[in-house]
């Protein structure tokens, strides 16, 4: 009976695992970490500044020149006006359909039609998605404004590489770390706080990011949504470990730890590839401990719950 159990069990924990796949573990369109660094060299109007945010994935232009400033598309069409009362998209620019996603691959829109202005914030600042400022080759790119629908302006920058991290040390780490977790399966409160600190620095990491990347158009919510599952995953496994500081539930901390380490872990470590992270610069710390933490408690929770169902810590 017993042995039939945990074969049931270890179903579901790989039932889990194929759930909680890395395809659907990052619902955000940024990437958590790139191999380039998008640099702002100038910009020719006065009061207006420009610079790449979520680790390069979106150019953000704030105008405070008092004036109305255009951002030409890639067919030379108005795309966005910043105004000093806020913000419209042409959602007739080609150029629109092709920055509602980071990969640019949405087709649609007339860059001779009238445009077709939409308010998307009410203050004078904007982030979205350009082609021309996305990617390797090194190389330099440069994005046309109007200023006061006659005056011409322009933002010029370069794409650089960016050095990566060390990355056969991160996940040697994480993993000696998770060897460590999981010999610690005898001390229920040494989990409890695995478990704590492991899932708390994931929600703190995916909870910054979103704030980073939050602009008058997307609220933190918003952004929040983006990120749900990984959200939710760190958050159960805090709730697992607090459950586990007040009953015996071993085998839902496996659980817990094994989405942990899948969704968070193995999902995010982009982080220990490439040089550029698009969250909080700890953010690899937080990765790490995920896959540690996440690792480590799959394993100490199915021993604990193997070695010692039935009894008491």
């Amino acid at each position: 009976m017993t042995r039939r159990v945990a074969a049931a069990v270890l179903a579901g924990v790989l039932l889990a695992l194929a759930w909680c796949g890395p395809a659907s573990a990052h619902g955000a369109d940024a990437p958590v970490a790139a191999n380039y660094r998008v640099v702002v060299g100038e910009v020719s109007v006065p009061g207006v500044t420009v610079r790449a945010v979520e680790g390069g994935a979106r150019l953000e232009l704030t105008n405070a020149s008092g004036r109305q400033v255009t951002v030409l598309g890639l067919q030379g069409e108005e795309f966005l006006r910043v105004r000093p009362g806020g913000v419209d998209e042409n959602r007739r620019s080609p150029t629109w359909f092709a920055s509602r996603s980071l990969t640019g691959t949405a087709r649609g829109g007339d860059a001779r039609a009238t445009p077709e202005w939409h308010t998307i914030a009410t203050e004078p600042v904007v982030r979205w998605h350009d082609e021309r400022a996305r990617d390797l080759p090194p190389r330099a790119w440069s994005v046309p404004l109007l200023v006061d629908g006659r005056d011409p302006g322009i933002v010029r920058g370069t794409i650089v590489p960016a050095p990566a991290p060390r990355t056969g040390w991160w996940w040697a780490g994480a993993l000696v770390a998770a060897v460590l977790v999981a010999g610690l399966y005898r001390w229920r409160w040494a989990l409890v706080a695995v478990a704590v600190v492991a899932g708390g620095l994931s929600v703190a990491w995916i909870v910054g990011s979103a704030a980073l990347a939050t602009s008058p158009a997307d609220a933190l919510g918003t952004q929040l949504l983006a990120r749900l599952w990984p959200f939710v995953t760190g958050a159960g496994v805090v709730a697992a470990g607090i459950g586990l500081a007040l009953r015996r539930i071993d085998i839902v901390v496996a659980i817990a730890g094994a989405c942990l380490a899948v969704m968070v872990g193995f999902a995010e470590s982009a982080v220990f590839r490439d040089g550029v992270l698009a969250g909080p610069a700890w953010g690899r710390w937080a990765v790490a401990s995920a896959l540690a933490g996440g690792l480590g408690l799959a394993v100490a929770g199915a021993l604990r719950w193997y070695r010692t169902v039935g009894t008491d810590d």
